[in-house]
């Protein structure tokens, strides 16, 4: 039997299912309670805002959280104390007070830094990680020497004897770098494969033995040798092969004990090697 609707719904059934909408309030009744749960979920907000920003604050002022070991990877040319001072991080610093953006910026600030990556290890060690620019030629811009990086990057200036001592790049003109002072790519696949050509081998060319290698658009490679300064013509096309014929001729030459006159030796004639300056086996 149906015994009617009231204001705590159908008779006989033990849920409310009713909203404040059809419970007979007044629309200031409504507000006034609309406005105390508000605000009391305010007040809990901001309860908990209030709590966060006073434990900041006393975190920043224990001497928890006072950095006191800093480990460093990854450094060859750049020194702990060099990356301290850039960054700013003396004595009495506080680990969570540190802007980790501010430090990374001003660390890939100094001429070796390529990147760095920081890590904080709560409460009192910040871990860095250092990757350097790896040099793998010097290149003479106008008159000065830079440091040319394995990603055809000129990034740094050579003052003095500083740094390693690496064979020249040369034969190179503005037509070959791009606007951001990168090495063509075309020209820097050509380079980065002859480097490791020379790299290869038993009694490797690269980079020990070499003071210079020279581009030439139109005949290829040039190398000279760090000693004596003997010029190696080997061409353009078929380097490994060619490279591979040197390192055999090159064996048989040092053998020899007078090579006083050697001069030049040419591999960009197809099969044929010519040593200037030294007869070998039938040739000059």
């Amino acid at each position: 039997m149906y015994l009617g609707k009231t204001r705590l719904g159908h008779l006989g059934k033990n849920a409310y299912q009713g909203t404040l909408s059809d419970s007979g309030l007044s629309w200031l009744e409504k507000l006034w309670h609309h406005f105390w749960v508000g605000s009391m979920i305010l007040l809990v907000v901001a309860g908990v805002s209030l709590a966060m920003i006073i434990g900041y604050f006393v975190a920043l002022s224990t001497p928890i959280f006072k950095l006191e070991d800093i480990s460093f990877q990854g450094l060859k040319r750049v020194s702990q104390g060099e990356l301290l001072k850039k960054a700013g991080l003396g004595n009495g610093v506080n680990l969570l007070a540190l802007n980790l953006n501010d430090v990374k910026k001003n660390m890939e600030s100094l001429p070796w830094v390529k990147n760095v990556t920081l890590q904080r290890e709560l409460p009192n060690k910040l871990r860095v990680a250092v990757a350097e620019y790896q040099p793998i030629f010097l290149v003479l811009v106008e008159r000065d020497l830079y440091y040319l990086d394995e990603t055809g990057v000129l990034f740094y200036k050579v003052e003095g004897a500083q740094g390693p001592s690496l064979p020249l790049l040369t034969g190179l003109s503005k037509r070959d770098w791009t606007a951001s002072g990168q090495l063509k790519p075309q020209i820097f696949q050509e380079v980065i494969r002859l480097k490791d050509y020379l790299s290869q081998g038993q009694d490797p060319f690269y980079p020990e033995k070499l003071s210079e290698i020279h581009f030439d658009p139109d005949c290829g490679f040039s190398l000279f040798t760090l000693e004596r300064g003997i010029r190696i013509s080997l061409g353009k096309e078929e380097l490994q092969v060619r490279i591979q014929r040197l390192e055999k001729v090159w064996a048989e030459l040092s053998k020899r004990p007078h090579l006083e006159g050697l001069r030049g030796i040419s591999l960009q004639f197809g099969q044929r090697i010519i040593v200037h300056g030294v007869r070998t086996k039938g040739r000059g």
